[in-house]
């Protein structure tokens, strides 16, 4: 046998294994299209192969063209073809007047009840959310009967999770020791992200505080409402958390909030501990942590530490796991060795893909080109409609992370994809259109809000 052919069969074998691999990461996913196109292609590639090498074992020459043409399109595919746009975001001096008031985000408004002293002072300062907000606190609150998905069991169960969170929120902060331990900074460093590895975090990343990421007022928390937020840390110590791929592909029913509050706490936890160890140096540190306690915007400071870039659907997408992440931080004075901000590929990627724009039920994705919010160019949300559709269905939907191309697990395949995308524009158009084939652009039915089994959609009141 000569060594085209040789050759020409070894990469034919290299294809073939190709599909077999995609397959059964196909099936691993429960991504049952994926897996027919994979096993249809192993076959074709078969069939293909040995039809072509009974033609053309006698044209040695023909026999290398075609045993090249495979790595050629891979190594174009890897060739860093196209820039990699990074977040436009203006210099912090230019966005220090820009901060946000969290009395002003929807998870704090939606707990101003009428009647309450809350209530009268928000809405007299702002009458134009008076009506919005009223038709969102008019649906059936999260995990309470009424719901899509509502169950008497599991979403009892899922509430007193969420409960547990709560009463963690007064161990946030505390007094700091008087002795204050002589620490190195990159010593510091390293040691707390071992210790957050360690821990159960799948990254870990440290930023300078950005004064447009800290809150002015507390919405939410231990605080007294109203309180003004001072910026009395300068670092930011963040990480992320994986999301259970099988949870995240069963949104968006009720696995999905319960792989939320499972990471919520595990965050809650880890950085209510990495806080009091930080303070126990002798240096003032808090934690921020779900429920009723942010005093920080979690995402940019997530982007600036190194963790990720900001896509289109308002997470931040991590280079191995994608959305398919939630976040802690822990603010402090302790000094430390800051990360630097990444780019892969999220902004062009998510320019051209828009599948979380497609499969959102709410609209709360828009479809369009981003456009520049408080000083970042990023695709604003519609959070006052996605937190409508999840008062409606019951749960955290979860949709949107759960179709995203880049929440697929990190399997060899996946990851070599990603490994093709972080390098090359060309590479990107052709995951945008390879992921559309194999999993579809639309994830199919998703649930009546309008006939829900919860019981309470079909009313006037939810409408």
């Amino acid at each position: 046998m000569s060594s085209p052919a040789i050759l020409y069969l070894l990469v034919a074998m290299a294809l073939a294994g190709f599909w077999i691999l995609l397959g059964c990461a196909s099936l691993r996913e429960r991504a049952w299209r994926a897996a027919g196109i994979s096993w249809g292609g192993l076959m074709l590639t078969i069939a293909a192969s040995i039809f072509l090498y009974a033609v053309l074992q006698d044209s040695p020459a023909l026999l290398l063209l075609l045993a090249l043409l495979p790595p050629i399109v891979l190594g174009v595919l890897f060739l860093p073809l196209g820039s990699v746009r990074t977040l436009a975001i203006r210099p912090r001096t230019e966005r220090a007047g820009e901060r946000v008031d969290e009395r002003d985000v929807i998870f704090a408004r939606e707990e101003y009840l009428p009647g309450s002293e809350k209530y009268t002072v928000y809405y007299e300062r702002h009458p134009e959310l008076r009506a919005l907000d009223d038709r969102i606190r008019a649906l059936p609150p999260l995990l309470e009967p009424g719901g899509y998905y509502y169950d008497t069991t599991h979403s009892s169960a899922l509430e007193l999770r969420f409960e547990e969170l709560e009463a963690l929120t007064p161990e946030v902060d505390g007094p700091v020791a008087p002795q204050r331990k002589d620490l190195d900074a990159q010593q510091a460093t390293d040691g707390i992200k071992t210790t957050l590895l360690r821990a159960g975090a799948d990254a870990v990343g440290i930023a300078e505080l950005d004064p447009a990421f800290v809150y002015t007022h507390v919405g939410r928390g231990p605080e007294p409402w109203g309180t003004r937020i001072e910026q009395r840390h300068r670092y930011a110590i963040a990480f992320t958390l994986e999301m259970d791929f099988d949870h995240v592909v069963a949104a968006p029913t009720l696995a999905i909030t319960e792989e939320t509050a499972t990471q919520y706490l595990r965050g809650a936890r880890i950085s209510i501990a990495l806080a009091r160890r930080i303070r126990d140096w002798g240096h003032p540190a808090r934690a921020h942590i779900a429920g009723s306690n942010y005093q920080v915007m979690l995402p940019p400071i997530a982007h600036a530490a190194g963790l990720g870039e900001l896509g289109r659907l308002g997470y931040l997408i991590s280079p191995r796991l994608g959305p398919r992440v939630r976040l802690g931080v822990v603010t402090t004075d302790l000094p430390l060795v800051s990360d630097r901000p990444i780019a892969f590929g999220v902004q062009d990627f998510c320019d051209r893909c828009r599948k979380c724009a497609r499969n959102c039920p709410s609209g709360a994705i828009p479809h369009g080109a981003p456009r520049t919010v408080r000083g970042v160019t990023k695709w604003p949300l519609g959070i006052e409609a996605c937190l409508s559709y999840w008062r409606q269905i019951g749960t955290d939907c979860g949709l949107c992370m759960r179709v995203c191309p880049y929440s697929h697990p990190p399997t060899f395949i996946h990851n070599l994809v990603r490994a093709a995308v972080r390098r090359s524009a060309v590479a990107r158009a052709l995951a945008v259109w390879g992921d559309d084939l194999l999993y579809g652009r639309r994830i199919g039915a998703r649930p009546d809000v309008n006939a829900r089994p919860g019981g309470a959609a079909g009313s006037e009141e939810s409408s």
